[in-house]
């Protein structure tokens, strides 16, 4: 028996032995553990400060000492305006984000379609998503708000979430879903 395990050792690591020592080319990998948060919704730091962004610090009556931009904190307190028509990426691009901002002390993230979905070439569904994130710090809140255009695909798992580089983009869709 014990003869027969070695040679079974042996003819596997002589087949197996070459596959496994080269390199195969990695196919790219989209979960959710591998996505960058944006800096526009990620707690406010070293890239928030490079990008220029302006925070401010102010006392919120109910809520306490809160930090962000003036448009976030001018929206405390208020529901997020919600786009209506069909958004197949809302709770998908919501879940994903929730996972990431948790592990950077979130409090509460809010998500809501900021337009309706439309579907690519290869069927996967994209849309705008407008998100509010608190962070919970000592003594204080952070407050990042912004909308993201996020691709989930058909089996309703994430494909990309990103922050598009000119927010007009966001605007007009939001004006053509209104239509």
């Amino acid at each position: 028996m014990f003869i027969r395990s070695i040679c079974c050792a042996t003819v596997v690591s002589v087949l197996a032995g070459p596959a496994l020592a080269q390199d195969a080319p990695a196919a790219p990998d989209t979960s959710a553990a591998t996505w960058q948060m944006p800096w526009q919704i990620a707690p406010i730091g070293p890239a928030s400060d490079a990008a220029g962004e302006q925070t401010i610090l102010s006392m919120v009556p109910g809520t306490g000492l809160v930090k962000g931009t003036s448009a976030a904190l001018q929206t405390i307190g208020q529901t997020l305006p919600e786009v209506p028509g069909r958004n197949r990426t809302v709770d998908t691009c919501r879940a994903t984000v929730m996972s990431e901002a948790g592990k950077a002390g979130m409090k509460q993230v809010e998500a809501v379609s900021a337009g309706a979905d439309r579907t690519d070439k290869k069927g996967d569904y994209f849309a705008p998503v407008r998100f509010r994130i608190t962070y919970e710090r000592p003594m204080m809140y952070e407050v990042r708000e912004a909308a993201m255009i996020c691709v989930v695909n058909r089996k309703g798992a994430i494909v990309d979430a990103y922050i598009p580089a000119d927010e007009s983009v966001v605007t007009q869709w939001t004006a053509f879903s209104r239509r």
